[in-house]
């Protein structure tokens, strides 16, 4: 089996422009995968047609050979878009050979450990969903039936954001500190018990303000407080100070670039985004936190192909978490794949389906055109 072509088919996604890798082989086998990043499009489809042209011709059976050799032809543009485009690519080929092994793509890491993969309402509460379902959410008093929907469609755990103010200059205003212990706990006693919320404040603050944020919500027995650093000392410095869980990674590549801040145990819980860094890449960085007792929850702001890229990942994992999943979507998330990531009671169920289980549709696709 040789790969013949390479092609990346758009459409609009609201907030971002989804891309879809389709990898197609003389046997007549079509491997497809989500690749996105917010503000990127432009220049991610060209990175992934370039790169693709390289693979042109190979057995798609070589992944590990064929990611080697992509990441050897990039090794000035190490992570961004170089390695999006890269892990893109890799996730079509590994629905490529589970569909053409007649196995899912959990079953090519060793089957499946967790058949249900728990989930989380990521983006909770935005004032103007995409989704016409969503309630939004404008203030304080609109978060009890937000709350409710979510619980309605069977999640316990949710991540939300808030609005920063132009007083909050890489430290933390103590007005938005109070603010934001007023939103979670409208968001806590909305929900109920048995319930989490995570809290993303990208990177918003310098470590003296997220220092400040985490003792502040430690009464609320957080999910987790997800802030943003390059520097993992820092980093430590913060979950060293609290008890509240801190967790990152979406921002960061390969196994080396999560090196320092695994053996210097600056986190609880690593964020790597799967279509980011790549199924194959994922189960690496995954194995490699389980060494030192972290957990994997990944990040996942992406359709529902890029949702089972993720869920195939966790499927297999000894440390994994939850999911983050993108709920409050386009109306027609569900109508460009032939399988959609429902949810049950909070859970993606996997399923037996050969590769990722899931395909575009290509008719759908083009009704929703790229609008930039």
């Amino acid at each position: 089996m040789k790969i013949t072509s390479v092609e990346v088919l758009q459409c609009d996604g609201g907030w971002r422009v989804q891309n879809f890798v389709k990898i197609r082989t003389d046997d007549g086998i079509t491997g497809w995968s989500e690749c996105n990043c917010m503000r990127s499009d432009p220049m991610l489809k060209p990175a992934i047609e370039h790169i693709g042209s390289q693979v042109v011709g190979r057995d798609p059976f070589q992944t590990e050979r064929i990611q080697l050799d992509l990441y050897r032809a990039t090794q000035r543009q190490t992570g961004g878009l170089a390695h999006q485009a890269i892990s893109g690519i890799d996730a079509a080929l590994l629905d490529i050979k589970g569909k053409a092994l007649g196995v899912p793509v959990y079953e090519l890491f060793g089957g499946l450990v967790n058949p249900k993969i728990r989930c989380y309402y990521t983006h909770c509460g935005r004032p103007e969903p995409a989704n016409p379902d969503a309630p939004p959410v404008r203030s304080l008093a609109d978060v009890p039936a937000c709350a409710q929907y979510a619980r309605s469609l069977g999640f316990r755990d949710i991540k939300v954001n808030y609005p920063m103010t132009e007083d909050d200059d890489d430290d933390i205003s103590p007005g938005t500190i109070d603010g934001i212990v007023e939103w979670i706990g409208a968001w806590q006693d909305a929900l109920g018990p048995g319930c989490s919320i995570a809290l993303d404040v990208a990177f918003s603050f310098k470590m003296l303000g997220i220092r400040k944020l985490a003792k502040a919500l430690e009464p609320f027995n957080m999910l987790w407080l997800e802030a943003e650093t390059l520097d993992p000392l820092a980093l430590r410095s913060v979950r060293e100070s609290t008890s509240t869980p801190i967790c990152i990674g979406e921002s960061f590549y390969r196994t080396q670039g999560f090196k320092s801040f695994f053996e210097n145990h600056s986190f609880d819980i690593v964020m790597p985004d799967t279509v980011w860094n790549g199924i194959s890449m994922g189960k690496k960085v995954a194995d490699y936190a389980n060494t030192y007792d972290i957990l994997f929850a990944p990040h996942n702001s992406h359709g529902c192909l890029g949702g089972w890229q993720a869920a195939h990942l966790c499927a297999t994992l000894e440390n994994f978490r939850i999911l983050e999943y993108e709920h409050d979507d386009v109306p027609w998330r569900n109508d460009i794949v032939t399988h959609p990531t429902n949810i049950v009671d909070g859970c993606i169920e996997m399923s037996d389906r050969p590769g990722l289980g899931c395909d575009v549709n290509e008719e759908a696709l083009a009704e929703h055109p790229p609008t930039g």
